[in-house]
Formats: structure tokens, C-alpha cells, sequence
């Protein structure tokens, strides 16, 4: 993956919004036993959810790292090799 990681701080709320519906119905299309583990800490499906429904600081790590893998799989850096 690239390292263009999204500023927040200049980004627009329609595009935020739009960002983070598409996050969460990638989440909610995802498996019920999905979990992500930042750190030391286990997230669940739902607690993802609630995260990027709220937009607080794991939701927003959540949204930038869907939104980077979704470029870089439009783009085709994702199937480059190393």
C-alpha cells in the first residue's frame, strides 16, 4: 500500500460522510466474526461499526485504512509485487 494517508483536517464533511458510508456498509457486508486488533486491543464488527458511526479516533483509522485499501485496489497497487 501507498503512504498517502488521508488529512482529515482538510477534508469536507459531504466527503467524510460519503467516506464513512461506504466504510460502513463494507462493514456491515463483512462477517460477523470479524475483528481487527490494534495494539493489544480486540475490536469487534460492532464495535467497529459504533466507531465509524461516531467518527471518533479508532473510527477514523478504520475509514482511512478502508479508503487506502480501496485506492490502492483501484488503481492496482494492491496486486503489484513487492
Amino acid at each position: 500500500m501507498n503512504n498517502d494517508n488521508i488529512d482529515f483536517k482538510n477534508i469536507d464533511q459531504e466527503t467524510l460522510r460519503e467516506m464513512q458510508k461506504l466504510v460502513i456498509a463494507r462493514l456491515k457486508a463483512s462477517s460477523d466474526d470479524l475483528t481487527i486488533s490494534v495494539g493489544s486491543t480486540e475490536y469487534t464488527k460492532k464495535e467497529m461499526l459504533k466507531s465509524v458511526e461516531e467518527i471518533n479516533v479508532l473510527g477514523m483509522e478504520i475509514i482511512e485504512a478502508q479508503i487506502e485499501y480501496l485506492r490502492d485496489m483501484a488503481t492496482g497497487a494492491i496486486y503489484q509485487e513487492a
